[in-house]
């Protein structure tokens, strides 16, 4: 998790899905071994791949979904297209 937030040092929305990543399901989505979690250059660092936080919350559901793809979003800058119920709005 250190070498995760060393790489995001500096920016408010990479900070942001570190912190998000980190404190959601007790840190099992900031782990090194996720898929999304790819080694830096420099040893005992990491960057978060946006594309592959995406794919993976594509075949979740619920929290997790919504906590891994709003992470995502933050990384890459700009809003993937949503379905209604993972923008947390209730269905009518």
């Amino acid at each position: 998790m250190a070498g995760l937030r060393r790489w995001a040092r500096g920016s408010l929305a990479d900070e942001a899905a570190v912190e998000l990543l980190v404190s959601s399901a007790g840190g099992r989505f900031a782990r090194p071994g996720c898929a999304w979690i790819r080694p830096c250059v420099a040893p005992g660092w990491y960057w978060l791949d946006c594309d592959a936080l995406a794919a993976h919350a594509a075949r979740l559901a619920g929290s997790d979904r919504r906590v891994l793809l709003l992470a995502a979003d933050l990384v890459s800058g700009h809003r993937r297209t949503r379905t209604r119920a993972d923008s947390g709005r209730a269905a009518a």
